[in-house]
């Protein structure tokens, strides 16, 4: 096992947790078609999950790593160990600060737990062009908070509605145990499939962000409440009698409200 072999320790400071389990990661590497497609992983690490993807020939592979100690190991394995007729490219950087060089491409990646929100933002929002799919390992109360509800008791927060509104769906892959890591963390993880929308209208974006970010800005105090003074002319009333003709009480909070009526409350407004 390349940890014994290379006396890797997870550097606490990168939020480093090592998955070791084979299934976990076959089913990661295989939850989206990977043969003729550009991918993108982030957080390779010493190559666990890469030396799953390469098998199904990529037509190339950026890897994004920040660690000086696992870019060594990664090129070593690549001049060593792993096929030559797939490009292999590493990036020894920041991943908030990568910009990917095709157009189109997927991400795999097993994130920290702690930047997981700026990467699905990066990916997702600051970059020009967004992935096809993702597919994203993450803690796993934050991924089944992202994941729509589909009938069940709502509870959206600023993130995942960011998230439902870029992508097709969102759906899970499957849990993994926090055994499945060496060192194992605190908490179990999520592997989620986003698939992302095509077509964008960045304007829309911005300003639906901005009244999402105004519509939470306290997210334990009834929507009414929040949107007070977003349009200094509308009143609270006005604002109640939309809340009621979409069949909400007067005294709903923003997290309970569905992500398909937020369209209708923003143009309210717009």
């Amino acid at each position: 096992m390349p940890l014994d072999i290379h006396h890797i320790h997870a550097k606490k400071s990168l939020g480093q947790n090592f998955l070791i389990d084979p299934e976990a990661l076959h089913d990661i590497s295989h939850s989206i078609e990977v043969s003729g497609k550009h991918i993108i992983e982030v957080g390779p690490g010493y190559g666990a999950l890469t030396e799953c993807i390469l098998p199904q020939n990529p037509s190339s592979l950026d890897m994004i790593e920040l660690d000086t100690d696992m870019i060594h190991i990664l090129e070593q394995r690549i001049e060593s160990e792993w096929r030559k007729d797939i490009p292999c490219r590493l990036h020894h950087t920041d991943v908030l600060k990568y910009l990917p060089e095709n157009r189109e491409y997927s991400v795999i990646a097993n994130i920290p737990y702690y930047i997981t929100s700026p990467i699905l933002f990066h990916f997702l929002y600051d970059i020009e062009y967004s992935p096809k799919e993702m597919v994203i390992l993450m803690q796993k109360e934050v991924g089944e908070k992202i994941v729509p509800k589909n009938g069940k008791k709502v509870d959206n927060s600023f993130f995942s509605l960011c998230m439902q509104y870029r992508c097709e769906k969102i759906e899970i892959i499957r849990i993994v145990k926090n055994t499945a890591f060496n060192p194992p963390p605190k908490v179990d993880s999520i592997v989620l499939l986003f698939q992302v929308k095509e077509g964008r209208d960045t304007a829309k974006e911005k300003m639906l962000i901005d009244f999402w970010k105004y519509a939470f800005r306290f997210p334990r105090k009834l929507l009414t409440t929040n949107l007070r003074g977003y349009h200094g002319d509308m009143e609270n009333k006005w604002i109640e009698e939309l809340l009621i003709s979409l069949w909400y009480d007067i005294r709903v909070r923003p997290e309970a409200i569905k992500f398909t009526d937020w369209e209708c409350i923003y143009s309210y407004f717009h």
